[in-house]
């Protein structure tokens, strides 16, 4: 049996018991599971502690973990945690999962973004070729991100430009079919004056006048709102980043436009407009 609920991150719970084979009617309580909460991290971790060792459910590989002083050990290394894992249902794994990202998800969109220490690996390539960032790069449990046309959901992977030197509204959109494909579609999209435009990336199997139709016009708030939201707090991360790891913002000099670039040249910010509409204006 598995039952859990969120009203918000404070007041998660989430209890499991296990009915049948060698661990029946083992109880896993809230109390004694703990998610990992490190909202950059990208592992499924749910610890518990048992027989004074730590262990962790992983829902993203429906694995069971133990962890030692020196490594980390799997159910494939190990019988007792195969068996443990055999008692958990792919039911329960898919619970599990779903309890965690909604948990995750939830506190990701909470967070005050000042508390939250993201880590940019590119980020001189970032200062030196403005280079763009993915929203669920820095916050990898965040809520899906999608549009829905005709009954038929595409989801959405937004790319920020973080460099302190601009201030462009303009957010690359990566559209896919489903969260484990690759991208279909690529639009730019200025959430100040909701105007779009075509990227390089389109492969002709997607909806692009009826998708534009949805941005543009029928959830045009809703993409602003969440876009413009998205974008101060990636350049919060970024800001803080820099701060924490005292990495100068001038790692690049602005760009001058009458020394390398014409006014009517693409802007360096990778925003997609002239330089004259955009960092240069």
């Amino acid at each position: 049996m598995f039952t859990y609920q969120i009203k918000n991150p404070k007041e998660a719970f989430i209890n499991i018991e296990i009915g049948e084979g060698e661990f029946s009617g083992k109880i896993l309580k809230s109390n004694e599971l703990q998610p990992c909460m490190e909202l950059t991290c990208t592992c499924g971790n749910i610890y518990f502690a048992a027989d004074e060792h730590l262990y962790a459910l992983d829902v993203v590989n429906n694995q069971v973990l133990k962890y030692t002083e020196s490594e980390a050990i799997d159910s494939g290394n190990d019988t007792y945690l195969k068996s443990l894992e055999n008692e958990i249902s792919d039911e329960q794994w898919g619970e599990l999962n779903a309890f965690f990202k909604d948990l995750k998800g939830m506190a990701s969109e909470v967070a005050d973004a000042d508390k939250i220490e993201a880590h940019f690996e590119n980020y001189k390539k970032v200062l030196q070729e403005s280079q763009m960032v993915s929203y669920f790069e820095v916050l990898p449990w965040s809520f899906d991100f999608n549009v829905e046309i005709e009954g038929k959901k595409y989801w959405i992977s937004d790319f920020y430009c973080v460099k302190p030197s601009c201030s462009c509204t303009s957010v690359l959109l990566l559209f896919s079919f489903s969260y484990e494909e690759d991208p279909s579609l690529e639009l730019w999209y200025d959430y100040r004056t909701h105007e779009v435009s075509m990227g390089q990336l389109d492969d002709k199997k997607m909806p692009v006048t009826k998708i534009i139709r949805e941005i543009r016009y029928t959830q045009a708030e809703k993409f602003r709102q969440t876009l413009s939201s998205r974008h101060k707090r990636m350049t919060v991360f970024f800001s803080n980043f820099l701060k924490r790891n005292k990495i100068s913002p001038s790692l690049n000099s602005p760009v001058i436009a009458s020394d390398t670039i014409g006014r009517n040249d693409l802007c360096p910010c990778g925003s997609g407009k002239k330089y004259k509409k955009c960092c240069g204006a």
